[in-house]
């Protein structure tokens, strides 16, 4: 992906599916998330979150379970929230 062009996260997750791109997110040990995925799945993970951070959109929320199900192994068991902060959006201040 070119460092000119501003991607939407939407645009990147239409990009990595048709590459295919899996990660395996998971709970490693208490205080530890494993993260794990091939060359194309990092860099799917990457450009996600430098599209979150570039966009005009302030998150990205992505689950095993729900919307983006098909960028995860069966072996995920969480999901990625990502937001952007300081937001200027109630609803998403955490």
């Amino acid at each position: 992906m070119g460092n000119d062009r501003k991607f939407s996260t939407n645009e990147v997750l239409e990009l990595y599916a048709k590459k295919k791109a899996k990660l395996t997110v998971r709970k490693l040990g208490r205080a530890t998330i494993l993260i794990e995925g091939d060359r194309t799945a990092l860099e799917f993970l990457g450009n996600l979150l430098v599209a979150c951070a570039r966009s005009k959109e302030h998150d990205v929320e992505i689950s095993p379970r729900g919307a983006g199900m098909n960028r995860f192994t069966k072996q995920s068991t969480l999901g990625l929230y990502v937001h952007r902060a300081p937001c200027s959006e109630k609803k998403h201040r955490r």
